[in-house]
C-alpha cells in the first residue's frame, strides 16, 4: 500500500491526537466517541505496520512514525486550504477573500466597529464571517481554514500569534426589578442564593465563571444552560434568572436600559480578556493585514 492510499480520515484523527495531547481530548474536539478515534488509529497502525502512539505517563504521544504522518497531513491541509482560497478568489472575482471568526456575543460589535470600516477601504473583498467558541477557532486557524479570530476567555499558550486586552469585568445581568439590581458589585456567595443562567462549557465566559466559583469553593448550580447569549438574555428578561456576561455583550444583545450589569466581586472577573489570534506562519494578503490591524486597534482602544 502506498502513502496515497492510506486512510486520510485516520491520519486526521492521528494529527488531532498529537495536536491536543490525547485521544479523549481529540475525540471531544472532533465530536466522536474516543473508541472511534482509537479504532481508526489502530487500523492505520496495522495498515502501515508501525506503532503510531506510545504512552507517556497518563497521556499518549506520537511516535516518530506518527509525527511524520501528522506533519505530512498538516502540510497537505495547508496546501489544500491555500488552493481553496485561490479558487474562492476566482469564483468571487472580488479582489480576494478574508475569513474571520468571531466569538458569540461579539459579532454585532465587531461588524459595527471593524468590518464596516474595512468595507470602506476594501469594498470588493469577500469577507467570510463565522461565529463559535475559542477552541474551535484556534483549531481552524491552525489548520489554515480561518485567517484570524476574535475570542473571549482563557486560552493558555496556543502556538499562534496573539494579542490580548482587558474586556471589562464579567457582570451579573439582571432585570431592573431584581432584588440585587441596586448593588454596586455582587459576591459569588450572594449569587449562589439565586437562580443562575449558565453557558455551555466551551464558552470562554463559562470557563471564567467555573474558575471563579471553584476558587471560592462554592458549588455552581445553574437553573438553565444556553448555547447562545441571546437565549440567556431572553431568560433574564423574563425574570427567570441571572445571566453572566460583560456589560458590552449585554448591551449589544438587549434594549438600552432594559437590564442592569453588576460587576462580580472577584479578581478573575476583573481580569478577563478578549483576544485576536492568527497563525504565525500564514502570510496575509494586504486586505487581511488591514483587517487584522483594525481588529488590534479596536480591541486596544476598547480595553479597560
Amino acid at each position: 500500500m502506498t502513502l496515497s492510499t492510506y486512510p486520510e480520515k485516520a491520519i486526521r484523527y492521528l494529527y488531532m491526537v498529537g495536536l491536543y495531547g490525547g485521544i479523549r481530548r481529540a475525540a471531544d474536539i472532533l465530536g466522536f466517541n474516543p473508541s472511534v478515534v482509537s479504532r481508526q488509529i489502530s487500523l492505520l497502525e496495522r495498515t502501515i505496520q508501525l506503532p503510531l502512539l506510545e504512552k507517556r505517563g497518563r497521556n499518549v504521544v506520537l511516535t516518530e512514525a506518527g509525527r511524520l504522518l501528522a506533519d505530512d497531513y498538516a502540510i497537505t491541509q495547508q496546501k489544500r486550504n491555500e488552493l481553496e482560497r485561490q479558487l474562492s478568489d476566482m469564483r468571487h472575482m472580488r479582489g480576494g477573500t478574508v475569513t474571520l471568526r468571531v466569538g458569540q456575543g461579539m459579532v454585532q460589535e465587531i461588524i459595527t466597529h471593524v468590518v464596516s470600516d474595512f468595507a470602506q477601504i476594501y469594498p470588493n473583498v469577500f469577507v467570510d464571517i463565522t461565529s463559535g467558541n475559542m477552541e474551535t477557532s484556534m483549531e481552524l486557524i491552525t489548520r489554515g481554514e480561518v485567517d484570524m479570530a476574535v475570542g473571549f476567555g482563557p486560552v493558555g499558550q496556543p502556538a499562534l500569534k496573539r494579542y490580548s486586552y482587558n474586556r471589562g469585568a464579567i457582570c451579573a445581568i439582571v432585570r431592573k426589578d431584581h432584588v440585587i439590581s441596586g448593588l454596586k458589585k455582587v459576591t459569588l456567595q450572594e449569587l449562589s442564593q439565586h437562580r443562575l443562567i449558565a453557558m455551555h462549557d466551551n464558552f470562554g465566559l463559562q470557563r471564567y465563571l467555573t474558575a471563579m466559583f471553584r476558587d471560592e469553593a462554592i458549588m455552581f448550580r445553574p437553573s438553565y444552560c444556553c448555547n447562545l447569549f441571546t437565549s440567556a438574555i431572553a431568560l433574564c428578561r423574563a425574570g427567570l434568572g441571572i445571566a453572566f456576561m460583560t456589560e458590552q455583550t449585554a448591551n449589544a444583545n438587549s434594549y438600552p436600559g432594559e437590564l442592569t450589569a453588576i460587576p462580580i466581586d472577584h479578581h478573575i472577573a476583573r481580569e478577563c480578556q478578549w483576544h485576536v489570534l492568527r497563525s504565525s506562519d500564514h502570510r496575509f494578503t494586504p486586505a487581511a493585514h488591514y483587517l487584522w490591524k483594525l481588529l488590534c486597534n479596536y480591541l486596544s482602544d476598547s480595553s479597560t
